[in-house]
């Protein structure tokens, strides 16, 4: 890491302004080439001027110097503020290329925070998340990370793992001493402890991919129950086809809707009915039914007008099936033809959806029941790396228990928690192959 890198920080559009960045042992010395104003101070900003070689003015541009380590890649930073045209971004970095410095490769400022100790590497996954983000929930969840709570949970493990490691190790020196130096109640009590844990973050996953990539929830029901209708009056436009005849949503329509911090995938389906009318309304239904496999709740919508909450419930399981689905809020739509209301029980949620009645509720209870699935915790497991790591290590704590109650011998034992520590240690980067960190760089932006 010798070398200097540059890059512009900011995104490649027209602005009010545009930040070039630099990093690496030469980055003052390179932009003072160009750039001429006050001796520039530690995380002070100066107004100067950025020259062409031929002398000519180019741009005028804040200057910010970050000295080594006390930056946030640890190297020498450069932060260049000028007025956001995209020619003097592409020539301000040009001239310093020109003068020695590199083009930065995507994600190789984060990368050389973690090189340097910086950032743990969950914690600059969670500058790609943080810069990803779309809504109030999945940026929660990025700033748990890159804040360091997720980290200090997963050290904590491999720490005590560690420890017990050591003791381990240590009786296999002194083996023929038949001495006992790692309490084995204590190490299966810690086992077990730590299975329970990893398993509950196991279990937090799916939550955490929704968080992140948006929350499927699909809206469901017999044909011309009104689901098209609810789904524009839940996005407040016309996203949807609407017809009175039966079987005109042919395929899932998906639509985004921001709700209380959440990023919302809105499914609208095709109408469930046993007997399609042609090929091409079963090939809806057969994708209808591949969304509510995925999906992380279902808006079940039956006309209030047309059928009993009895028969709707009959409808749908005869439909639905009883195997696991997921939660279901059960909508009475079409309640502006009724005269009144019937006594429903309070799972039921009475709306119009064409007349925009009971929506409030209705989303208010979407809410909830998202709330009620973990989705608003700090701590989700949300990448599919941690997840298979973590697989590897419930599965080596499960040997090395299965071990213990056996009677296995210390080396056994040892070479499960081995595996396992190894295993964490790979999520926050304390052991990580080069592949896995291109893997996770190449994600990144250029200048980030």
């Amino acid at each position: 890491m010798g070398d200097t890198i540059v890059a512009v920080a900011t995104a490649w559009a027209p602005a009010a302004i545009g930040v070039v960045r630099l990093s690496g042992p030469q980055a003052l010395e390179l932009v003072r080439r160009y750039w001429r104003g006050p001796t520039p101070r530690p995380r002070t900003a100066h107004l100067g001027t950025f020259f062409e070689p031929n002398g000519e003015p180019l741009d005028q541009a804040l200057l910010t110097w970050f000295p080594a380590p006390h930056s946030y890649t640890g190297e020498e930073v450069v932060e260049l503020s000028c007025h956001g045209s995209l020619y003097v971004l592409r020539r301000v970095v040009e001239l310093l290329i020109a003068a020695g410095a590199r083009l930065a490769r995507p994600g190789e400022f984060t990368l050389r925070a973690y090189l340097n100790r910086k950032l743990s590497l969950d914690q600059a996954e969670a500058v790609a998340d943080l810069i990803q983000a779309q809504s109030a929930a999945a940026h929660r969840l990025a700033m748990s990370q890159l804040k360091g709570a997720y980290f200090e949970k997963v050290r904590a493990f491999r720490q005590k793992l560690v420890e017990f490691l050591a003791l381990l190790e240590l009786e296999l020196d002194f083996s023929e001493e038949d001495v006992e130096f790692a309490s084995r109640s204590e190490l299966k009590q810690l086992l077990q402890q730590l299975a329970a844990e990893i398993e509950r973050l196991l279990r937090s996953y799916r939550a955490g991919q929704a968080v992140r990539q948006g929350i499927p929830i699909a809206i469901v029901g017999r044909p011309n129950a009104g689901k098209s209708t609810l789904l524009n009056a839940l996005l407040a436009e016309e996203r949807a086809i609407v017809s009175d005849i039966p079987g005109t949503t042919r395929d899932t329509v998906e639509e985004r809707l921001f709700l209380g911090g959440y990023e919302l995938r809105l499914i609208d389906t095709a109408g469930l009915r046993a007997n399609p009318a042609d090929p091409i309304e079963a090939e809806g239904i057969r994708r209808t039914r591949e969304k509510i496999a995925q999906a992380f709740l279902i808006l079940y919508v039956f006309d209030a007008a047309a059928e009993t909450w009895e028969e709707a419930q009959d409808y749908a399981r005869t439909l639905l099936g009883t195997g696991s689905l997921p939660s279901i809020l059960w909508i009475a739509n079409k309640i502006d033809r009724l005269a009144t209301l019937p006594d429903w029980p309070e799972a039921v949620i009475p709306l119009s959806a064409r007349e925009k009645q009971g929506l409030e509720r209705l989303q208010q209870a979407m809410l909830n029941q998202l709330e009620q699935a973990g989705l608003g915790q700090e701590v989700l497991l949300s990448h599919a790396r941690h997840y298979e790591s973590f697989v590897r290590a419930r599965a080596a704590l499960e040997g090395a228990l299965a071990l213990l109650e056996r009677g296995g011998g210390t080396e056994l034992v040892a070479e499960e928690l081995r595996t396992a520590q190894h295993a964490i240690g790979e999520i926050t980067g304390a052991i990580t192959p080069d592949e896995i960190l291109g893997e996770i760089f190449s994600r990144f932006c250029i200048g980030k």
